[in-house]
């Protein structure tokens, strides 16, 4: 019986280690861009939220370009995310969480 526990126990330890590193966990950050777009919308349980698009500068190989990065707001935070207008300067305490590469926020607190 210990012969058979061990290779799962392993693979379990594995898939595990796999999983927590594949996870980004989110920073806190002050964020202070210039609105590209917003957009209201409801998910797919009827509860609205707002996505806020700005800009930020990458470096890749020596070569510097703008991508469009979603500001997510939730919950508390999206009355007043709805008052955001494109060309606006955003900001705010956001969570900031990188998946494969891609940056993403969730907004906090929107900053006077």
């Amino acid at each position: 019986m210990k012969n058979r526990l061990a290779p799962r126990l392993a693979g379990l330890m594995i898939g595990a280690v796999g999983l927590i590193a594949g996870t980004a966990f989110a920073e806190d950050v002050l964020l202070n861009a210039k609105i590209q777009d917003v957009v209201q919308a409801m998910d797919k349980n009827r509860r609205p939220y707002v996505r806020v698009i700005i800009n930020e500068e990458k470096t890749l190989q020596g070569v510097s370009y703008e991508v469009g990065v979603p500001v997510m707001a939730f919950g508390s935070q999206v009355e007043k995310a709805k008052a955001l207008k494109k060309g606006d300067i955003l900001k705010a305490i956001c969570g900031k969480k990188d998946n494969d590469g891609k940056t993403s926020y969730t907004l906090l607190k929107i900053v006077p």
